[in-house]
Order: structure tokens, then C-alpha cells, then sequence
């Protein structure tokens, strides 16, 4: 056979086989919890985190000196033979309110100095109990710390954890504090901690990663109700995580997150159903729920929609409703879409044909490791479709696919190897990138094999 013939045939199995290479499995998998909203500021409605001031705008203080207000007082409200103030003291309250005689000072979690006599220090906070002291300031002083205890209802513990998590409101960010409190309100009984807690765990947020520990706290959000949870435990269920692995569990609980609206939830329903999965496999039902799913901005609900209209599987087959759900899911960062609208730009599938935007769109996802699209952008290069031609720019892409397993670019890179395009030339890297493609099953390899007596 001549060596173009069996290139060519690489090309069709690059076009052809990108659906049954892909590393990647449809579904959304583990949904990570909502966060409880930020605290807003009282004055202008912003959240703590967007505030000039970060929730505390400063009160319109008067000069003790001149009576105006500081900022129309000259000098700002410390005329010359003001007292000033010369001892420190620290505060721990984060996201709190510091008054100081009786005056609004500012946020408390900072370093403030006093003047030497008697202090009043009261400190109001969401996260901590109110405090209040006397500080006497004698010239000996040289500072005081103020730790605050914190409120210990489930609320205010899951909140804790929140802005621990995120690291928002001034809290530094600590997965390992995040957890603390979110255990403590889980023990309390709030749904939305034990699921948070729940994945901390499942995926090591913190504390010692433990599926078991992950299905535990699920469920007991799960069973209250907590829609994420429980699309959370069917995919423990479906994967075998922590649990004994049961598509019929994992149905039950994606159905019951599902009818409460979870996008997520519905999506990996729809998994269930195009694959027969827990259910009578139905393309018409998965369609049904990948289009709630996507109609709700989900980018794995829109990538899966848009692979039925390509495919004709329980809608009418239509590239023109593929590329627009592609084009949602691939605007929203998802590779696969971006792979297969690469693929229709390359073919012109419902788009006019472009060569330049499937390039653009396949090192989208091949950036992000999916291995087809880095399959596909190799052969982008060799070629020289939509980007300058290079083999050396070939071979690195077929390289990053074949490591992950992926048999048509390990065939293409073995064809490199064979003819010494973009590598010094190498029977035996040939065979070898042959071999592996051929052991999972790619006729080309198995030809090409053949063909150099293996």
C-alpha cells in the first residue's frame, strides 16, 4: 500500500472516530455546593467583598477640636495640640463593627491605637459574640489583644465556614477552618453544611479524603431535601463511590434533585436514559432532561443536547441545533463541546466551513487536555488546515493524546515516527505507537504492523 493511502485513512479515522476516542464521559458528575450568599452591606447593598468599604462606610465624625466635620476640618480633625494616641491593641473579629468611646472607629480585624486613660472598646460582629471591655492605657502598655468568641449556632458556624472556604469578608482563605465550622453546624443539623462537609470530603478540602465520609454527610443532607446532595449521592451511587455501585440508586436520587430543578441533576438523569442506565434506555427521555438541563445554562446538559441533534438520537437531526448548543456549552469553557464545534467548523456542519475557527476552537479544548481535540489539532498542523504548517507543532499534540490513550493519534504518531516528520525518523517508535493503538483495537495500526513484518 502506498504511504499516502494509509495516511489518508488516518484522516478518516480522525474525523469518524472523535466520538468513540473521547476520554471524557457526558455527564456533570459531582455538583459543588452553593455557597450561602455573601453578607451585604447595610448602606449601599453592594456585598462585603464589592464595597468600597467593605460594609462599613465611615460615619460622618466631628472634630472634638473645632466641632466640623472631619473632612472639612483643615487638619482633618488632629489639630497640632491634639492628643494622640500611643498604645496599640488588636482585634481577631473579621467582618465586624469597632466602637471606641462610644464612637464608630471601623472595621475591627486591624491593628488600632489608643491614647493613654480609660477606654470603652465595644466590638459588633455577625460571626462572634458582642464584646465589650474597659482598656486602661498606662505609658507600661505596650499593647492588648482582644479575641472574640464566635457564635455557635448552626448559622453563623456555616457561614463561618463560607467565608473561610472562599477566603471573603477579610477571612483568610483555610480549608482546614472551613471544615471545622462546617462540621459543627452539620452536627447542628443544617442540610447545606453536612453537604458542603460532604465535599470537603470527597474531595480532601481539609480534612483526609474519604468517599465513606462523603456518602455519609450526603445523605443526611440528602434526606432532608438538599437537592445538591442528593445529585451528589447518585453520583456516588453510580460510581461505586463509597457505596455499593447501583444505577437504580443513582436514578432514585437524580430523579429526586432532578424534579426539585437542579440542572445538574437532570442532565445526569439524562445520562441514565441515553444509556439505559437504572432505566429502559430512551433517547426521547434523555433528550428531555439534557433540555431542561441546558435550557437552565448547564454546559454539560447543552453539549449532550447538542450530540443528539447531531446524531438524529431522539430529535430531529439538525446540525444547525448542534452548533448553537455547542456554541452555549463552548462559550462556557466545556471541551467537548469545544471539540465538536471545532468539528463542524472543519467540516461546515451547520456553520459555514472554516478551517482557522476549528483550529481555534479544537486548542480550546485541547488546552485543557482533552485528548481528541489535541488529536484533531495535530492533524490541524500536519496539514496545515487553519494554522501554519508544522510537524514539529504535529507531533506535540498527536504526543499529548497518545499519552492519555487515545488510539488515533497514537496511529498518526506512529505514521511521524515511520516518515521522520517533526521526529528523526524511527522504525522502532513506529512500531511501538503502532502496537499500542493496534492492542485497542485500530485497524490502520493493525495494518501498518502487518505491513513492517510484526
Amino acid at each position: 500500500m502506498k504511504r499516502l493511502n494509509w495516511i489518508l485513512v488516518a484522516v478518516a479515522l480522525m474525523i469518524g472516530g472523535s466520538a468513540a476516542g473521547q476520554i471524557q464521559i457526558p455527564g456533570g458528575g459531582i455538583t459543588k455546593p452553593p455557597l450561602p450568599p455573601a453578607k451585604k452591606c447595610k448602606t449601599c447593598g453592594k456585598t462585603v467583598d464589592n464595597c468600597q468599604y467593605k460594609g462599613h462606610h465611615p460615619a460622618q465624625k466631628k472634630c472634638k477640636t473645632c466641632g466640623k466635620l472631619v473632612s472639612q476640618c483643615k487638619y482633618k480633625g488632629r489639630h497640632p495640640n491634639a492628643q494622640v494616641y500611643d498604645v496599640t491593641f488588636t482585634c481577631n473579629a473579621y467582618d465586624a463593627d469597632l466602637y471606641i468611646d462610644g464612637e464608630y472607629a471601623g472595621e475591627a480585624n486591624t491593628t488600632w491605637t489608643l491614647k493613654g486613660g480609660s477606654h470603652k472598646v465595644k466590638v459588633v460582629a455577625d460571626y462572634y459574640n458582642d464584646y465589650s471591655t474597659t482598656i486602661n492605657v498606662s505609658s507600661s502598655n505596650k499593647y492588648f489583644d482582644l479575641t472574640l468568641s464566635e457564635k455557635t449556632d448552626a448559622e453563623s458556624q456555616y457561614q463561618l465556614g463560607a467565608n473561610f472556604y472562599e477566603g471573603r469578608s477579610g477571612f483568610p482563605q483555610s480549608y482546614s477552618q472551613a471544615a471545622k465550622h462546617y462540621r459543627n453546624a452539620a452536627d447542628k443539623g443544617l442540610a447545606a453544611a453536612q453537604h458542603w462537609l460532604g465535599y470537603c470530603y470527597d474531595y480532601g478540602k481539609g480534612v483526609t479524603q474519604s468517599y465513606t465520609e462523603a456518602v455519609k454527610w450526603y445523605r443526611k443532607a440528602a434526606e432532608q431535601g438538599h437537592a445538591t446532595a442528593q445529585n451528589n449521592l447518585g453520583y456516588c451511587y453510580k460510581h461505586g463511590n463509597g457505596v455499593t455501585q447501583s444505577y437504580t440508586e443513582a436514578v432514585k436520587w437524580y430523579r429526586k434533585a432532578a424534579d426539585q430543578g437542579n440542572a445538574m441533576a437532570q442532565n445526569n438523569l439524562g445520562v441514565c436514559y441515553e444509556y439505559g442506565n437504572g432505566v429502559t434506555q430512551s433517547y426521547t427521555e434523555a433528550v428531555k432532561w439534557y433540555r431542561k438541563a441546558a435550557e437552565q445554562g448547564n454546559a454539560y446538559g447543552q453539549y449532550d443536547l447538542g450530540y443528539c441533534y447531531a446524531h438524529g438520537n431522539g430529535v430531529t437531526q439538525s446540525y444547525t441545533e448542534a452548533v448553537k448548543w455547542y456554541r452555549k456549552a463552548a462559550d462556557q469553557g466545556n471541551a467537548m463541546a469545544q471539540n465538536w464545534l471545532g468539528y463542524c467548523y472543519q467540516h461546515g456542519k451547520g456553520v459555514t466551513q472554516s478551517y482557522t475557527e476549528a483550529a481555534k476552537w479544537y486548542r480550546k479544548a485541547a488546552e485543557q487536555g482533552n485528548a481528541v481535540a489535541q488529536n484533531n489539532l495535530g492533524y490541524c498542523y500536519k496539514y496545515g488546515n487553519g494554522v501554519t504548517q508544522s510537524y514539529t507543532e504535529a507531533v506535540k499534540w498527536y504526543r499529548k493524546a497518545a499519552e492519555q490513550g487515545n488510539a488515533t493519534a497514537q496511529f498518526n504518531l506512529g505514521v511521524c515516527y515511520e516518515d521522520g516528520n517533526g521526529v528523526t525518523q524511527s522504525k522502532t517508535e513506529a512500531v511501538k505507537w503502532y502496537r499500542k493503538a493496534a492492542e485497542q483495537g485500530d485497524a490502520d495500526a493493525k495494518k501498518a504492523l502487518k505491513r513492517l513484518g510484526y
